[in-house]
Parts: structure tokens; C-alpha cells; sequence
């Protein structure tokens, strides 16, 4: 298991960190949109980090701290603080070994997948 960042293929813009094997990394984007539309870069240990706490969810917006915008246009959680690994990753991205996700050899998409387990079960290929 891994932590991945995941970007957009085409706008090279951050959708998430998510954790998992491929196959459950794929799963997941798949919930969302088409997986073949996003890369992944695996992340070196680090996190994010709260030195005070993480505070229960505010119901009064003003009582928000404000949250650290990132290179792509999108913020960090208010209360949370990126370690120097994790910050280098979502503030420059482009430094990161992207792969896009691409099921032509027929390895990770869910479908793929119930073909290889039917394909070693009966013994032959569909």
C-alpha cells in the first residue's frame, strides 16, 4: 500500500491524496470520473500535522482560520500543517515522477480485473 497525490492529466490540477494499492487507487477515482483522465505520483513519507489540535468542525464560518492556498488554486485544510516532505510535494508538483493511469494492458481496471480472476478460474482466456 502507498500514498498517491493525484492530479488531472489535462489541467495538471490536484484532486487528492488517497491511499491503497493501484487497483484500489483506481477504484476509487472511478467513483468520481474516468480514471485514464488522472496521474499519480507516489508520496515520500510525511503527512499533515496539527501542532494544536484539530479543532471540532466550526458551525460559525467567522470562527474559521484561514486556509493556505496552493499553487494549483486549491487550499489546505485551516488546522492543518504540511510536513517538509508533503509541503514540497503539493507546492511543487511538477517535481514528482507522474504516471497516468492506463488500463490498455488490462491490469487494473475493475473489468480487467473480473476477466483475469473468470481467465484463472476456468483455465482459459476470454
Amino acid at each position: 500500500m502507498g500514498v498517491y497525490l493525484v492530479r488531472a492529466v489535462e489541467t495538471k490540477m490536484l484532486h487528492g491524496i488517497l491511499w491503497g494499492n493501484i487497483d484500489q487507487i483506481w477504484d476509487t477515482l472511478d467513483e468520481m470520473d474516468q480514471p485514464e483522465f488522472f496521474e499519480y505520483a507516489k508520496l515520500k513519507p510525511g503527512g499533515l500535522l496539527s501542532p494544536s489540535g484539530i479543532k471540532p468542525a466550526k458551525t460559525n464560518e467567522t470562527d474559521c482560520t484561514t486556509p493556505i492556498p496552493l499553487a494549483n488554486g486549491g487550499f489546505l485544510p485551516a488546522d492543518m500543517e504540511p510536513s517538509e516532505r508533503t509541503f514540497d510535494a503539493l507546492f511543487d508538483p511538477d517535481s514528482l515522477r507522474w504516471r497516468r493511469f492506463d488500463d490498455t494492458l488490462g491490469k487494473h481496471g475493475m473489468v480487467s480485473r473480473i476477466f483475469a480472476d473468470m481467465n484463472a478460474y476456468i483455465g482459459v482466456e476470454i
